[in-house]
């Protein structure tokens, strides 16, 4: 048997490692996307810094007498002159203490200035791409359960919009992923649920899936899934009407984390005004229902 995994954590990233670690140039764009937004800032710091140093060490190779207003004509003091002076033209800030007179020094500006442009631009775009990114708030039940409904067990878990916008067109899949013990391979097997489908997602929905004799679950039962390392992969997915933008969600379910006999404490009331109220403070507690006597 192989050593038991989950490919999706709860909070829906992926539970992968790569031996490709880093910003790659070869996908610059994807990968300052997905960066977290504190190794991103510092990320951007140290381009920034390599560049003012670069520009920095080719102003302190030219001559003192192509530019105006050096303090410092040697040493690590006219370094520090030429770095700050770089830092300024980058960002053209002009304070106008250091100019540069001479044909060199004038070029090292132009192409520096050059530079600045594409610098600012990335940035720029980057940043605008990072927040307008939709940040998903679809919650999963801590736990799936299973209930019985007349004879016929159910197993269910839910998602809520804690958002409380409106998501239209929502749509989720379950994927049962577990080990095939004569090939060794991961084997993927889709589920069919009561209702894949809700045309306005607000508040709080139960995705439900009947242990019929279709069903693998019902075929293999829970400690047999338990053997093959099963793993129920949940993808979510709808239109946020607020921004017209295709929203994703990801989780997952070991077998541990199915609850026989239990069921979902309700989570919607009505207040005063009429409207519903999603409780989320209830969200994932379950409780203990009483198996049907046989």
């Amino acid at each position: 048997m192989m050593e038991r995994f989950r490919m999706i954590r709860k909070d829906g990233k992926l539970n992968v490692e790569s031996s490709s670690r880093g910003v790659r140039f070869s996908d610059l764009y994807h990968d300052l996307i997905a960066l977290s937004w504190p190794r991103f800032t510092i990320w951007f710091g140290m381009v920034f810094f390599a560049i003012n140093c670069i520009f920095g060490f080719i102003y302190f190779n030219i001559p003192a007498e192509q530019f105006d207003g050096l303090r410092h004509p040697s040493g690590w003091d006219r370094f520090l002159d030429s770095f700050f002076f770089s830092v300024q033209t980058l960002g053209t800030i002009g304070y106008g203490h250091v100019s540069p007179t001479g044909t060199l020094a004038n070029f090292v500006v132009t192409l520096e200035c050059y530079t600045g442009l594409f610098v600012v631009a990335l940035m720029t775009g980057l940043i605008f791409s990072r927040f307008s990114k939709p940040h998903v708030k679809v919650v999963f039940s801590q736990n799936a359960v299973i209930k019985k409904f007349g004879d016929l067990p159910c197993l269910m878990f839910r998602i809520a919009n804690e958002r409380q916008n409106h998501i239209t067109d929502a749509s989720v899949k379950v994927h049962l992923v577990m080990d095939d013990p004569d090939t060794g391979y991961r084997e993927f097997l889709e589920l069919v649920l009561e209702r894949s489908e809700s045309p306005l997602f607000a508040l709080s929905w139960t995705i439900a899936h009947d242990l019929d004799s279709h069903s693998p679950i019902a075929r293999l039962g829970l400690s047999e899934l338990k053997n093959r390392s099963a793993e129920l992969i949940v993808s979510f997915r709808g239109v946020d009407a607020n921004l017209s933008q295709e929203i994703r969600a990801k989780s997952s379910y070991t077998v541990d984390e199915i609850l026989p006999d239990h069921d979902f404490v309700d989570v919607i009331e009505r207040t005063a005004s009429g409207a519903a109220r999603l409780k989320m403070e209830d969200f994932h507690r379950v409780r203990p229902v009483s198996a049907p006597s046989t």
